[in-house]
């Protein structure tokens, strides 16, 4: 029973680590992991930091772990969703902090303890919002076209979004701007009319 009780307080000072660093990454990136600012967060010796992960490698590994996991609770919560606006929307402001992790892996993604994370997540996320992103932008029988135009937007929304305007009115503004894009250009194709 005691080796139990050990191995739980070591499990969640762990965690403890993990957690706090996770949350810095996302609103910071790599830059704003460092050891003894962790510490202090988490009010635990620095040493413990060594006896859990060896080495800021080993830790980058591990908060990447972490982040898949809340990828796959994020996607649990996407399969819910009827709508752009206001379903995955709300979704997206529910899981705001590791869709700032995601940005964070995509924005360094030539640091060698994050390169390539991104991939897999921006894949599976792009093919689960598909069906309502292709109703949104009423495109729903192109699903090629729909995934491509998804794919730059999202770009898009990792180039513009921070915390500070991570919201639900500048969600919906980009939702609305994207599907508005797509409307001028099918008025254009059926009008045949050129603008310059």
């Amino acid at each position: 029973m005691l080796g139990l009780s050990i191995f739980m307080r070591e499990t969640n000072a762990s965690e403890k680590w993990i957690e706090a660093g996770y949350e810095l990454f996302a609103k910071e990136g790599p830059e704003g992991i460092q050891v003894e600012r962790l510490a202090r967060i988490v009010k635990l010796n620095k040493s413990g930091f060594y006896h859990y992960f060896g080495d800021m490698e080993r830790y980058s590994s591990r908060l990447v772990e972490h982040h898949y996991w809340l990828f796959d609770i994020f996607l649990d919560d996407v399969a819910t969703c009827r709508n752009i606006d206001p379903d995955y929307v709300n979704v997206l402001i529910k899981h705001k902090i590791m869709v700032m992790a995601q940005i964070q892996l995509v924005r360094n993604k030539s640091n060698p303890y994050y390169h390539g994370a991104h991939k897999l997540p921006d894949l599976k996320i792009g093919h689960a919002v598909l069906p309502i992103w292709a109703r949104h932008i009423n495109i729903p029988n192109n699903a090629e076209l729909a995934f491509q135009y998804h794919s730059l937007v999202r770009d898009v929304f990792y180039a513009r979004v921070n915390l500070d305007n991570f919201n639900y009115n500048y969600l919906r503004e980009l939702s609305n701007e994207s599907k508005e894009i797509i409307a001028k250009i099918l008025r254009e194709r059926n009008t045949g009319a050129v603008t310059v």
